[in-house]
């Protein structure tokens, strides 16, 4: 595989999973999700990466690709064009002559997608596309097959109107760039659908692009709530009780699977029932109860709080709070009896703003999904599937039942209150 180029597709500007600032830096154990795809092609053979990244996140790419030492990285910075094709002609220059291998870093697949395409590159193919089935639809491209090659490929189709069942998921080999970068500059669109159009010009002209299915789990990352099933996959990778150097009261209880790092403190009559993982210098206060959850690292969980199936970030701090089926960013503090709504009283599918439109979330139940340096005030109640951009503020006792952009500040306005003198 060395002699294969890997251009990361990482310029893109997370929007779709706002209030989360940047979906590849989010952390899961103590690594941000874009490690473990890269340590995924690492392991695999591949040590040359050219990653496209933006002015957000360019300085993030460069600490991280420190980690990986005696591999080749090159950073390129996106255009203004944005999509997919953007970002390849934003390589442009680095990627000629390549062979080449794209990448959405945002994915999660098993090391089985890594054996199969080496079996079938052996073949000598022009180039190869990875599809998964699905049973419901999904918001990607589609692939149109012809037993073992692709003929089509269409972009978030209509979802009463897709080609087939089969996803394509950015895992796209070229034997020669040049065609696509050619493809790319020579076709337009009034659509993010530019890329996906190159590949299907260049099929029709004689391509030769072979399918390559794959029936294992894929964990993406389109909406800010899918950040709970990939919290769910990588909670599923601790094998066994692991306590690093951790104060355990003796009357708290720790019951399954569950990675604790260095000098947590976990004290009287906590129970936490795994797979759980709990960050370094977190507190975990009196009475509280922890389930199939993956906190930060520095967090106070305080008395009686309970966290149940969610994600919480670094540097929290909660107390007599309720945290259901949440994600939390970083720096978010939560004032005492404040909760977290998580299910409606129809049992219905909560929905969510997204870009303007409602999207099901197909998730019965979903709580709140919370941006960084963000701070709730004491008995505010938070309706489920509900949003709140990065530094904002919920007043006490405010019931926050729509969403709350960056920086503002939500309170109730009581001006009715009766003052008299008391005669007892």
């Amino acid at each position: 595989m060395k002699d294969i180029y890997v251009l990361i597709l990482a310029g893109g500007d997370s929007s779709r999973i706002w209030p989360i600032k940047d979906k590849l830096f989010i952390n899961f154990f103590d690594k941000p999700l874009v490690y473990y795809s890269i340590a995924q092609l690492i392991r695999f053979g591949f040590n040359n990466f050219i990653i496209v990244v933006n002015n957000e996140n360019k300085s993030k790419f460069e600490k991280l690709i420190n980690l990986f030492p005696n591999v080749s990285f090159l950073l390129v910075l996106q255009n203004k064009t944005k999509g997919m094709a953007g970002a390849v002609l934003s390589a442009k220059k680095f990627i000629k002559r390549k062979r080449l291998l794209i990448i959405g870093p945002s994915d999660i697949y098993e090391d089985t997608v890594f054996i199969n395409f080496m079996n079938l590159i052996k073949n000598n193919p022009d180039g190869i596309l990875v599809g998964t089935k699905v049973d419901k639809y999904f918001p990607g491209g589609y692939l149109t097959i012809d037993q073992d090659r692709v003929i089509k490929i269409t972009e978030k189709p209509k979802e009463d109107s897709s080609p087939s069942n089969i996803v394509n998921f950015v895992f796209h080999y070229l034997k020669n760039s040049d065609l696509l970068i050619q493809s790319l500059e020579k076709l337009n669109s009034n659509t993010d659908d530019l890329y996906e159009k190159a590949l299907t010009y260049l099929i029709e002209k004689g391509m030769n692009i072979k399918y390559l299915p794959y029936n294992g789990y894929w964990g993406y990352l389109k909406y800010p709530w899918h950040i709970l099933s990939l919290t769910s996959f990588f909670l599923g990778k601790i094998k066994n009780k692991k306590l690093e150097k951790t104060f355990i009261a003796n009357s708290a209880v720790i019951e399954g699977k569950v990675l604790i790092e260095n000098n947590v403190k976990i004290m009287e009559n906590v129970k936490i029932i795994g797979p759980v993982y709990i960050g370094s210098g977190t507190i975990i206060g009196q009475n509280c109860l922890i389930r199939e959850s993956m906190i930060g690292k520095n967090c106070v969980i305080g008395y009686a709080t309970e966290v149940a199936r969610s994600y919480i970030g670094n540097n929290c701090g909660f107390h007599h709070n309720y945290i259901g089926d949440s994600v939390i960013s970083d720096n978010v503090n939560m004032g005492a009896s404040a909760v977290t709504a998580n299910f409606r009283f129809d049992e219905k599918p909560i929905l969510s703003l997204i870009q303007n439109r409602m999207v099901n979330t197909e998730r019965v139940k979903l709580g709140a999904i919370i941006g960084s340096n963000v701070r709730i005030g004491v008995n505010a109640s938070l309706m489920p599937g509900i949003k709140i951009g990065e530094k904002s503020f919920v007043g006490p006792s405010v019931v926050l039942d729509k969403d709350l952009l960056e920086r503002k500040y939500c309170m109730l306005k009581s001006n009715n209150y009766i003052v008299k003198e008391n005669k007892a």
